[in-house]
């Protein structure tokens, strides 16, 4: 039976509180071929327990860095509660070493951001799945037999060949090793599986051989067997064959823990085997430099990316291949890095065996008092595929903006002509009437007092379309009576010429530390969208809120006819709202859907930009 055979309907847990990794993820389990049946996202640890006291979890896919825990913390907390659940920890390069640790504490499995593709994914997903449903099984058996006595420090077992069982001494196995293995039996793959990788094709070569010899009586061997825990005991395992006739049927079996004694060696061992892997395989590329920037080693990596062998590096000065316009830069990090531990440099330019120039991002350590590397060493990376795409998004922005601002002064062009239109055909047709009354009077006509009446008529509703026009184009007076006031204002206009209900809440609104300019960017925000819903939404009901907590928050709803989101518009009024949230770093959400209303939802961060600068104290 295959893992998707027996995972139909998985339900996934993700706990990813950045859009952008959510974004990635989703879309790599979408061209997996696992059978998903739900995702469950949460952002943060608290939602992620609240889901999985509620709902069946068959896989957790865990961001180590959330808002309410950080690192193994968030894997402790969540583990608690998906004991039995595989968990893959999400991480970044530089949390590679909490990712590890995650894993010494029972996680399934982790997975760099950004460097694993859908088919990686699913083949972690299946093999951590395997890997806890082994592991749940080991730990739901009881132990079936005890072997052990008091007075040994051996784990002893009893191995049925012709039933493949394994049946253990709970209480040393458990004491040494960290199982619960009271009346433990299991199957020989278990203690299989239990061997070191590097080790187990050796190990079951030597005591398959011994089986089928039918002249070896003894077996032993030594190999690295893992604990409970997630660590590994160097062990020497002994056995000796029992026959029936001359067929072997059981092996009984001592297994003893000598990893003190192996301890230094381990460590030694461990550690060249960690920088060989990270070297050979890596995707990042690492050099050694000497004080004076020459290259002293360099990983295979490098001929992947820049195409330098590293025979070739090996010798060459670092400065030899920057580009000239980052040469300064460059040699001020290099000279600071000669003072203290570490230090990242966000992006550089390095001549690649083309001749091009590529961007990298590097990270430097100082080892040079290392007595086993001598040098600084070079964590980099290519990056240029990032830059350019970062160049491309700030070339759309700036032409977006572009765009906006030649609508906005078509817009103002307009509001100009449709003022002078106004002002000639109404207000000025009114003022020629009374004059040409007045002039009528003055010259003694019978019904001049009729006349001057009707004059004064005409002055009056003169004045009256002049102060309308006025009213409309004058800022509001934010800076006398406060932004909610001038947005209660403009709703009392609005109601005096439109049969419609407008609410405005904003009770839990302040603003006395939030500077003027961004209190009239909200004032045309409400102003633009309210007019909108006049001219296109036919509606009879709009709720403005106005709230703020660690955020300002902006909602105007109305139920009137709405219109298709995935439609592009190109009205200049929702232009402008774009453009002034984004002046300002907020967010917005536009949600409609015909006859389903519209609801416009801005959320800007509280920071310095819209604060009013406290005054400096003076001593």
């Amino acid at each position: 039976m295959s893992m998707s055979d027996h995972y139909l309907q998985m339900n996934i847990l993700i706990v990813e509180d950045n859009p952008g990794d959510l974004f990635l993820l989703e879309e790599l389990l979408g061209a997996t071929s696992l059978p998903v049946a739900r995702l469950f996202r949460v952002t943060n640890a608290t939602q992620a327990i609240s889901v999985l006291q509620l709902q069946k979890i068959n896989l957790v896919l865990l961001d180590l860095t959330l808002p309410d825990s950080d690192g193994l913390e968030s894997y402790k907390i969540i583990n608690q509660y998906a004991v039995s659940i595989p968990i893959i920890v999400l991480t970044g390069m530089i949390d590679m070493h909490v990712a590890l640790e995650t894993m010494a504490n029972g996680a399934q499995d982790y997975l760099i951001k950004g460097e694993f593709d859908e088919k990686l994914l699913s083949k972690s997903i299946q093999y951590s799945i395997e890997r806890k449903r082994n592991l749940e099984n080991l730990r739901e058996s009881n132990e079936r037999y005890e072997f052990v006595t008091k007075a040994t420090n051996d784990m002893v077992w009893d191995w049925n060949l012709d039933t493949n069982e394994i049946y253990w001494a709970g209480e040393n196995i458990y004491k040494l090793y960290g199982y619960q293995v009271t009346d433990f039996k299991t199957s020989a793959d278990f203690w299989e599986k239990c061997i070191h990788p590097d080790d187990r094709q050796r190990v079951i070569d030597g005591l398959f051989k011994s089986i089928s010899s039918n002249t070896h009586s003894i077996w032993q061997d030594e190999f690295r067997f893992r604990k409970a825990d997630g660590t590994y005991a160097h062990v020497v395992d002994k056995g000796y064959l029992l026959y029936h006739g001359q067929t072997p049927r059981r092996m009984i079996g001592a297994m003893q823990d000598i990893t003190d004694r192996k301890l230094a060696e381990l460590k030694v061992i461990n550690s060249e085997r960690r920088f060989r892997s990270l070297v050979q395989n890596g995707s990042d590329m690492i050099k050694i430099l000497d004080e004076d920037g020459h290259f002293t080693f360099s990983s295979p990596t490098v001929e992947k990316v820049l195409g330098y062998t590293p025979s070739t590096l090996v010798g060459r000065n670092l400065f030899d291949f920057i580009h000239p316009d980052d040469m300064a830069f460059i040699r001020k990090r290099f000279k600071q890095i000669s003072q203290q531990p570490s230090l990242e440099i966000s992006s550089f330019r390095f001549r690649n065996a083309d001749g091009e120039w590529r961007w990298l991002e590097a990270k430097l350590t100082n080892l040079i008092e290392d007595p086993s590397v001598r040098g600084i060493v070079s964590n980099s990376r290519d990056v240029t595929e990032k830059k350019q795409m970062e160049k491309k998004l700030q070339e759309e922005r700036q032409m977006k903006q572009k765009e906006i601002t030649e609508a906005v002064i078509r817009e103002q062009e307009k509001e100009r002509y449709e003022i002078s239109k106004e002002l000639h055909d109404n207000v000025n047709q009114q003022l020629t009437v009374a004059m040409m009354y007045l002039a009528t009077a003055l010259k003694g006509s019978d019904n001049h007092q009729e006349l001057l009446k009707q004059s004064s008529g005409f002055i009056f509703n003169a004045i009256e379309e002049i102060r309308k026009l006025s009213k409309a184009l004058v800022t509001p007076l934010i800076k006398d009576f406060g932004l909610a006031k001038a947005i209660d204002g403009l709703v009392e206009d609005i109601l005096v010429a439109n049969q419609m209900s407008i609410e405005f809440f904003y009770e839990s609104f302040y603003e006395e530390d939030i500077n003027y300019e961004f209190k009239l960017n909200i004032f045309r925000i409400v102003q633009e969208q309210i007019n909108n819903i006049i001219k296109h939404a036919n509606a009879n009901c709009v709720t403005i809120e106005l709230y703020r907590d660690d955020f300002i928050r902006l909602s105007i709803t109305d139920n009137g006819k709405g219109f298709d989101t995935a439609v592009k518009r190109k009205g200049i009024g929702i232009n402008n709202i774009f453009s002034r949230v984004e002046l300002y770093n907020g967010s917005i959400e536009l949600k409609s859907a015909p006859n389903k209303g519209c609801q416009l939802h801005i959320v800007f961060p509280a920071g310095r930009e819209i604060l009013i600068e406290p005054p400096t104290q003076t001593v």
